[in-house]
């Protein structure tokens, strides 16, 4: 018999809302169901916004944890909190980040998830005839099927990084990273030309502070990450699942269709006042060297321009969502498929791994990873839903007939 019915790894907003759907659909009991997260429900998101400075999402406020897509809009209304819900240019009102994760606490603690979680990390999964073993840093157990939940490991560092200092050089999703802890004097340099290097430069700046934004691309601006044709999952989704699984040809088609780098209209605006009230000075170039110096960090330019820097952060994003330490024991050590880059081979009804022989494994795959069968916004609340629609299907079939026999 094994450990649970179902084991998420990741206990982000896509295992969150996916643990939520079980709970809520009744496939799998309470006692048979388990997170893996090493730092709580929500904690690695909670403390990203922190880190960058974000006050107020770009998602509307249909876009949460929850299964009821008004729930979060009910909860600003019964707790009074509605002014938290802000405007938008083309309606579907904006949640601050204090009123998304208080009504994220109150669905959590709905269904008391906390007591499904196991907080330490997967180290390496394996798969057996009927059951998965899960290593984790703690120990090790057995599920009939696991859901792969976890967001992106490798973050993006330029060359010129290497070797330095993380007093000096540090980048922004680095866990210890600390806005607040800058000191309100010094000279601060940021590179990156999206909505995060934006977000971070325009909290840093203040009269006190310099704050110097090495941007080398015009700043695009856009109101979702992608086109919204990609958020109702209709006929485009149909087109992407027309090319080859796990292949160039879809990860160009989702490449493109993505809007990487682009930041929404109400961050560029702030940004504009900022640069244009001298609060932050834009750099239209890129660094090519840089170096210690007694406590600061010296940077070059391509332009030839060079400047001493108290702290130099880095907001250049993520690396590709198949690496990191689990995919790549996956990869390398189970029988599990890959193609283009590594991208999981995956079935696009629903979301299980393909095993090299073309059979089904026990193992799901939700987030970024899974973009090449959901599209642009795998990554995003509205990906894990999609995701859930995915998963809820097939295992109500799997896990009903072993849940019946077990309760005899």
């Amino acid at each position: 018999m094994t450990d649970t019915a179902v084991t998420i790894i990741g206990g982000g907003v896509h295992g969150t809302h996916l643990a939520i759907r079980l709970l809520n659909t009744g496939i799998v009991d309470r006692d048979r169901l388990r997170i893996v997260e090493p730092h709580g429900l929500l904690a690695t998101l909670r403390r990203q916004c922190q880190q960058c400075g974000m006050a107020e999402l770009r998602s509307p406020f249909v876009h949460h944890i929850s299964q009821d897509p008004f729930s979060l809009r009910a909860f600003a209304r019964q707790h009074g909190r509605t002014d938290e819900l802000i405007a938008s240019e083309i309606g579907g009102d904006r949640p601050t980040v204090s009123v998304f994760f208080d009504h994220a606490d109150w669905i959590c603690r709905q269904h008391d998830l906390s007591s499904l979680v196991e907080q330490t990390r997967a180290t390496a999964i394996t798969e057996g005839d009927d059951h998965v073993c899960i290593e984790t840093a703690s120990g090790r157990h057995t599920a009939r099927w696991c859901l792969l939940a976890v967001g992106h490991r490798r973050l993006n560092r330029p060359a010129w990084a290497e070797g330095l200092s993380a007093a000096s050089v540090t980048h922004v999703w680095d866990e210890e990273f600390d806005l607040e802890a800058i000191d309100s004097t010094a000279t601060v340099g940021i590179v990156g030309g999206g909505i995060t290097a934006a977000k971070c430069a325009t909290t840093l700046a203040q009269p006190s502070r310099e704050v110097r934004l090495f941007a080398r691309s015009p700043f695009q601006v856009e109101l979702r990450e992608a086109s919204s044709d990609w958020m109702h999952f209709s006929r485009v989704i149909d087109r992407l699942h027309e090319l080859p699984p796990a292949s160039k040809e879809r990860a160009d088609r989702v490449a493109e269709a993505r809007y990487d780098g682009a930041m929404p209209p109400h961050v560029f605006r702030r940004l504009r006042r900022a640069i244009e009230t001298g609060g932050i000075e834009l750099d239209r170039t890129e660094i090519s060297a840089a170096s210690d110096a007694g406590g600061t960090v010296v940077v070059t330019c391509r332009d030839g321009t060079a400047y001493c820097l108290d702290r130099l952060i880095c907001a250049t994003g993520f690396g590709s969502p198949y690496t990191g330490p689990l995919f790549e024991q996956l990869q390398s050590e189970t029988a599990l498929a890959v193609g283009y880059r590594n991208a999981p081979l995956l079935d696009d009804k629903t979301l299980r791994w393909k095993r090299e022989d073309g059979t089904l494994s026990r193992i799901a795959v939700s987030g970024a990873a899974a973009q090449q069968v959901l599209g642009p916004f795998s990554r995003n609340i509205i990906g894990a839903r999609r995701a859930g629609d995915c998963l809820v299907g097939w295992l109500r079939t799997e896990i009903t007939p072993v849940s019946t026999e077990q309760h005899r």
